[in-house]
């Protein structure tokens, strides 16, 4: 195998966990393992009726649901697996540092560990809004280095001729703009904001309705409470929900205008056809999250795209990058 095959094996697996984290919170099992790095004191998690009583004993706080605590069991290997897949691609970059620089993968590396720092804090600070969200974005900023990583080791892409159709600050604003409105999804959804409207494209039979934009992005709010199902009242939620709302339409408006720079350019035309159908199928879905009281599978897509939207980004920018300046 190629380092080149193993780093783009190591985004795969990173947009594997990424859509598994989504998986877990939408699904509520956010807390099915109430302690970190185990589960309910087990390696794994209870299965036994007994290994369950005894689980309950000790944590009476949270009775053991088996369907939410394997979820969160599986997310931790998997994102436990990836931690040593980038440790074998740091270790294996140290060793030919005289071809490769060893650099990115290192950072990746303390951003993995720091990941995980914010996974049990996830756990033990129950669901802290803005430890969820810092956490998911965790998650996509290792998945991008991933990306630009696997780039940088695939002699086969290379920059584009440059015909002054698309630059790497168009792009980079794009990738801004899409990061940013990512950071609100999360918000929402740490929140348990994403259902605060019905309806679409008005938000509860309304144009503007009742919003507390003050308390709906209070990122400081105390620890200690249990933030399950979120604790913010009405108006704070609306807020959450019509300010993502309003960034989607924001970032239709840019990547539209930048998928039609790429038609430009016929080395960059597949690149233009990726990113108009992923934000055509993006806006689709989350169309069909408020209209249909947020399905899970569509939810759980709904990142997904995201990320994948994310990823063609980052490999834009790549090759943007190194476009020859003719």
């Amino acid at each position: 195998m190629k380092y080149k095959h193993l780093a783009w094996f190591a985004v795969w697996l990173a947009l594997c966990v990424v859509v598994l984290g989504a998986f877990v919170r939408l699904s509520d099992a956010g807390l099915g393992c109430p302690d970190w790095p185990g589960c309910y004191g087990h390696l794994t998690w209870p299965t036994q009726a007994s290994d369950i009583e005894i689980a309950n004993q000790n944590f009476p706080e949270r009775a053991v649901e088996v369907h939410k605590a394997w979820k969160e069991v599986v997310h931790r290997i998997l994102a436990g697996v990836l931690g040593l897949l980038v440790l074998g691609l740091f270790i294996w970059a140290f060793r030919k540092r005289h071809l490769m620089s060893p650099k990115l993968p290192f950072i990746i590396g303390l951003v993995i560990t720091f990941q995980a720092a914010l996974g049990m804090w996830t756990v033990t600070l129950k669901l802290h809004p803005s430890i969820v969200m810092s956490h998911l974005l965790g998650g996509l900023l290792t998945l991008s280095l991933l990306t630009w990583l696997a780039c940088r080791e695939t002699p086969g892409i290379s920059g584009y001729r440059y015909a002054g159709h698309v630059t790497t600050k168009m792009v980079a604003v794009g990738l801004f703009l899409v990061v940013l409105q990512i950071a609100l999804g999360g918000w929402t959804s740490a929140n348990y904001a994403a259902l605060a409207c019905t309806g679409f494209p008005q938000c509860n039979g309304q144009w503007w309705p009742t919003m507390d934009f003050v308390q709906g992005f209070n990122l400081f709010r105390e620890f200690g409470v249990n933030y399950e199902f979120g604790v913010k009242d009405g108006p704070a939620r609306v807020a959450i929900q019509m300010t993502h709302r309003l960034g989607f339409v924001v970032v239709t408006l840019y990547l539209s205008w930048l998928i039609y720079r790429l038609t430009k350019n016929r080395e960059l035309l597949p690149m233009a056809v990726i990113i108009g159908l992923l934000l055509a199928l993006q806006i689709s879905l989350g169309i069909i999250n408020v209209t249909f009281m947020l399905p899970l599978v569509v939810a759980v897509l709904h990142n997904g795209v995201a990320a994948l939207l994310l990823v063609s980004l980052v490999y834009l920018l790549y090759k943007t990058r190194k476009a020859s300046y003719n």
